[in-house]
Parts: structure tokens; C-alpha cells; sequence
């Protein structure tokens, strides 16, 4: 199952990535999917998978972008902080 909401920072060796997931509800959830070099925006629920829209990558790699350099600082900030602890 996946998470509430999460995204790949390194999904470049696979054809079919997960980017990111959010729940709407109680067994209703919204996944952008990445096939190959195309983003599609997807439906989940007990009644089924549903495409509801091709998403540009002019939309998705930026957004990508944004969270790897976030999470690169973030983990710079904990490394600064363990070679504190360290001394």
C-alpha cells in the first residue's frame, strides 16, 4: 500500500513510477504515474482505477526538481547537525 502522500526522488531506472499519492478519502486516492516520459494524473477507489488527465511534464519535472533540492538540504541540515555532535 502506499503512503498518505509521498515522492520519488529517483525514479529514473524504472518504466512505471508512482510520483506522488494523497488520499481524498476513505478508499479514494489521486496518483500522478509516470510511464515512460509521460505523467498522467489517476484516480483510485473501491470501484476501480480511472484515468483523469494526461499531465504536462512542463507541470511535473519542476515540482520534482523543487522537492529533490528540499530534501538534499534537509538532509545537509542533519548531516550538520550529527558533525556537531560528533566534535
Amino acid at each position: 500500500m502506499l503512503n498518505r502522500s509521498r515522492i520519488v526522488a529517483a525514479s529514473g531506472r524504472r518504466l512505471i513510477t508512482v510520483v506522488e499519492s494523497t488520499a481524498l478519502a476513505q478508499n479514494m486516492t489521486v496518483h500522478v504515474v509516470k510511464v515512460g516520459d509521460r505523467y498522467y494524473l489517476i484516480g483510485g477507489g473501491s470501484a476501480g482505477v480511472t484515468h483523469i488527465a494526461d499531465v504536462p511534464s512542463g507541470v511535473v519535472e519542476p515540482y520534482i526538481e523543487t522537492q529533490r533540492k528540499a530534501l538534499g538540504e534537509q538532509r545537509d541540515a542533519v548531516l550538520r547537525l550529527l558533525q556537531r555532535f560528533r566534535q
